[in-house]
């Protein structure tokens, strides 16, 4: 019986042969979807959340609006839009955890609710001003 050995099948690439595990960290969370990658933001968004449960769900949405981007200046969540989408990661991450049946899962999906009743403002707002005249418009009346 002869043993084959597979010298030269798997060859290391030009790669350094000790790696900082910062660099293995940076490469790893790059070759990930952008849904699956570390976001320092929201997961300090997300512990405060936690520590506001039973506060409500106009204070949740008035923390979330109050948030400053890193500039600290601008709005971290500036629309309506940009407000739902963080409750819904929220909202999925609590999901995650198994704490749906939670007042802070409640108060959340609140906080949501009104984002996007927000949202939905604000499209029949836009469309009603930029609404297309009928014939019969006064603006388009003889004098």
């Amino acid at each position: 019986m002869k043993i084959e050995t597979m010298a030269g099948a798997h060859k290391p690439e030009n790669t350094p042969a000790v790696q900082s595990l910062e660099s293995r960290l940076l490469r790893a969370s790059q070759e990930l979807p952008d849904s699956k990658r570390p976001n320092p933001e929201f997961d300090w968004l997300y512990q405060q959340l936690l520590s506001m449960e039973g506060r409500g769900e106009k204070d949740i949405y008035a923390f979330i609006r109050a948030q400053r981007s890193a500039d600290g200046v601008t709005p971290a969540y500036p629309s309506a839009k940009a407000l739902m989408a963080v409750t819904l990661q929220v909202l999925v991450r609590l999901k995650d955890e198994k704490l749906q049946d939670s007042l802070l899962f409640k108060e959340v999906r609140g906080a949501n609710g009104l984002a996007f009743s927000m949202d939905v403002f604000v499209k029949g707002f836009m469309r009603d001003v930029f609404a297309t005249m009928d014939d019969d418009a006064w603006e388009k009346s003889e004098w």
